[in-house]
């Protein structure tokens, strides 16, 4: 069962000062994100793909896919190309 809302509470969550929370979450985000070492950075992807995939079953598609490689085969070729004129 589902307990009624107290108005008073809602009236008071409604009213906070929603500047002050936004500033905690960007710092809570800005110090995380500071101390974040590779292997959070790996787990947060895997999470997202695990949500993902939870979400949409059958993503990605192959259609998906070949798109993917393709943006990752056109910055490969992008980055060998920097890397040549830069000698």
């Amino acid at each position: 069962m589902i307990a009624l809302v107290n108005r008073q509470d809602l009236l008071a969550f409604a009213h906070r000062d929603w500047s002050l929370v936004a500033e905690a979450k960007a710092e809570f985000w800005r110090d995380r994100k500071r101390d974040r070492t590779a292997d959070d950075t790996l787990a947060i992807g895997e999470q997202l793909r695990q949500h993902a995939r939870a979400v949409r079953p059958d993503w990605p598609t192959e259609s998906e896919r070949a798109a993917d490689l393709a943006v990752h085969l056109r910055v490969t070729e992008a980055l060998r190309a920097v890397r040549i004129r830069s000698r």
